[in-house]
């Protein structure tokens, strides 16, 4: 397997977390931080962190690791974060808020070389994002509010991307249409865009006190 970027979208100022710098959150239960779990999960890969808010608390504490700088992140969406980190190497993406099994690590770099993240759940964000897929699993569409269907699933935020003109396309798009979500600046007419999902394996999103809280009592038991 050759080596990817390893691009984690950090610029975000955590509003629902207090200002607190998401990739710095600690799993409850192992004390690893964000940042360092996909350091363990995506060793032997480059990564790269797009920072923001507080920019220098990250770089500070994790020196060695590559940052790219958003300047204009308190009024550009993660889209705009993406273009400036792009360029023409394969790619996986992911946010700054995750915690997740070594099984779906495993499966994001083992599997196709262009491919997204999905995952059912009934208790969706307003504002997600959900897909609409083929009859072979590849993406069809994606749209955000309320699913058109129950078995239309979320993408949680993590892509791979390997094709060097979609990531050139992908790049351009994301810069001309910052303020939008990645994945909806991410072309679908270039190449299949195969699905992976999360399936039962451990996953986890820390958008607030409560998805925290909900961690912290499920360590417990």
């Amino acid at each position: 397997m050759s080596p990817l970027r390893v691009i984690v979208l950090a610029a975000g100022e955590g509003l629902q977390l207090d200002g607190f710098t998401k990739a710095l959150i600690r799993h409850p239960g192992t004390g690893e931080a964000v940042i360092e779990q996909y350091q363990r999960l995506f060793a032997g890969h480059e990564l790269t962190i797009v920072v923001g808010y507080r920019a220098i608390e990250l770089m500070h504490r994790y020196p060695r690791l590559h940052y790219v700088y958003n300047h204009n992140w308190r009024l550009t969406g993660n889209a705009y974060s993406l273009a400036l980190a792009l360029d023409e190497r394969p790619s996986l993406v992911l946010s700054s808020d995750l915690f997740l099994a070594e099984a779906i690590a495993r499966r994001l770099l083992d599997g196709p070389p262009n491919l997204v993240l999905t995952r059912q759940r009934e208790n969706r964000p307003q504002n997600g994002l959900n897909l609409k897929l083929n009859a072979d699993g590849t993406l069809a569409r994606v749209y955000r509010g309320t699913p058109e269907s129950p078995h239309d699933p979320e993408a949680p935020g993590i892509f791979k991307i390997s094709d060097p003109t979609l990531l050139r396309l992908w790049k351009r798009g994301a810069s001309d249409h910052g303020n939008l979500f990645a994945l909806e600046t991410l072309p679908l007419d270039r190449e299949p865009l195969h699905t992976v999902d999360v399936g039962d394996d451990f996953f986890h999103e820390v958008n607030g006190p409560a998805d925290y809280l909900a961690l912290m009592e499920a360590t417990r038991r």
